[in-house]
């Protein structure tokens, strides 16, 4: 409708010519005419021009609010743009709001906050960035955050190689612990936070270190109960159809004590160091397999398992044997103790993508995906009731996650209601090492034990 009103005026003195030739008007008057049409036309786009001149020079002049005076499609026009300027301004108004609150918030952060481009130099920092870093504000503006952390570590985590955290401690501050995190922007720089943790670590060690005690005092009382049990077991006592039911059953739940404090014990020592090199050797992983099996074969047949092994015999790992151990067994005893009877139990070890990968896959009742993610937490249960009727301590896959973690690797579980659990242990490659494994009697490489 608008754009109708505006083309009126220019089309009347059109139609008002043809209508006149078409009425046989003389030609003299039709060009008298003709050419007061063109001067019409040239006023008429002339105070247009004149008007799109005004409004471009009242738009763009901020100062001015209300607009000038005018008329016809030009009074809606400037009216519209009015309005758009004023929800402009009140949006701009909002947005700079926010921007001034989230400042205040970074300001007050009590954690290093460094933003910087994609060249790694300095676009903003806050007053924490300052006083940790000994920088200065706003001098140090657009120089490299490298040059003060000379770090070789920092260096390549800043240029964004490896993994997005790094814990490290700085040369005035060596009794503190920091995390580091980058997040890449996209294109346009990163964001870098220095978050203090010292405190976190200093709990997590005393929590180690509480565990780890508790667990080596528990050990002796333990094997000395154990000890007597065994020999009221073994004597008149044993025999008596009173007494020993109560006794079988604090034998039980001594050994699951007891299992429970050397799990304990072993955790303890997987996350209070570094693997020692002194301590590594070349373990066969096929070896590792095929004694848990041997443990676990009474099992095995009771429940009328078949096992399969799929294994690269000559494939070996750099590591110590107790830490392969663990992993080992503890997969492997948690397919035979959670797959119901008759069921089948794969395991495999080869290299896949220039990784390790050691598989424990069972067809049992399988996992809800809701506990996935924190299947490999201490003491976690799917099903605590029926936890506590195959035994167990809760820290098998903590265990294994964690040793897998001690090596650089990961644990992956995958897993489907009804039709099993898939076990994956990733490990480094460069901690592959190939050797001349043989044994007497050795087994084919596919193994089915029913």
């Amino acid at each position: 409708m608008n754009h109708l009103r505006a083309w009126v005026p220019a089309l009347l003195p059109l139609a008002l010519l043809l209508a006149w030739n078409f009425l046989g008007a003389p030609s003299s008057s039709l060009v008298s005419f003709f050419w007061l049409a063109i001067v019409f036309y040239a006023l008429w786009v002339g105070w247009h021009r004149q008007e799109a001149l005004r409004f471009r020079a009242w738009f763009r002049e901020k100062t001015t609010r209300m607009p000038p005076l005018s008329s016809g499609i030009w009074e809606e026009t400037f009216a519209e743009g009015y309005h758009w300027r004023r929800h402009q301004e009140i949006r701009q108004q909002q947005l700079n709001h926010q921007v001034m609150q989230l400042r205040d918030a970074l300001q007050a952060l009590p954690d290093a906050l460094l933003l910087m481009d994609d060249e790694g130099r300095l676009l903003w920092m806050n007053p924490a960035a300052v006083e940790l870093l000994h920088l200065h504000w706003p001098e140090d503006l657009g120089k490299p955050l490298s040059f003060w952390l000379r770090l070789p570590q920092m260096q390549d985590f800043l240029a964004g190689a490896g993994p997005g955290t790094l814990a490290m401690s700085l040369p005035d501050r060596p009794d503190a612990a920091f995390e580091v995190l980058r997040y890449p922007l996209g294109g346009a720089g990163a964001l870098v936070l220095f978050r203090d943790v010292t405190r976190l670590r200093k709990l997590e060690q005393v929590r180690q270190d509480f565990v780890a005690n508790v667990s080596h005092e528990l050990r002796s009382p333990l094997t000395v109960i154990q000890g007597f049990l065994e020999n009221l077991l073994d004597g008149p006592l044993g025999q008596d159809e009173e007494v020993s039911p109560q006794l079988r059953l604090m034998e039980e739940q001594g050994k699951r004590m007891q299992s429970l404090v050397e799990d304990l014990l072993s955790l303890a020592r997987i996350e209070s160091a570094e693997p020692d090199p002194r301590r590594c050797e070349t373990v066969f992983v096929a070896q590792m397999v095929e004694r848990a099996r041997e443990s676990l074969m009474a099992s095995i047949l009771e429940k009328k398992l078949s096992l399969h092994l799929d294994l690269d015999f000559g494939l070996a790992l750099f590591a110590e044997p107790i830490d392969i151990h663990s992993i080992v067994q503890n997969l492997l005893e948690n397919a035979v103790k959670y797959s119901p009877r008759g069921r089948d139990v794969y395991v495999s070890w080869s290299s896949e993508d220039e990784r390790l990968t050691l598989r424990v896959r069972d067809t049992g009742e399988g996992i809800p995906r809701e506990h996935l993610q924190r299947i490999t937490e201490r003491f976690y249960r799917v099903d605590k009731g029926r936890s506590r009727r195959v035994g167990g301590t809760g820290l098998g896959l903590s265990i294994v996650r964690h040793t897998a973690e001690r090596y650089a690797g990961s644990l992956r579980v995958n897993s489907e209601v009804g039709k099993g659990s898939e076990f994956v242990v990733f490990f480094p490659a460069d901690l592959a090492r190939r050797g001349n494994y043989w044994q007497d009697g050795r087994v084919e490489d596919v193994i089915k034990v029913s």
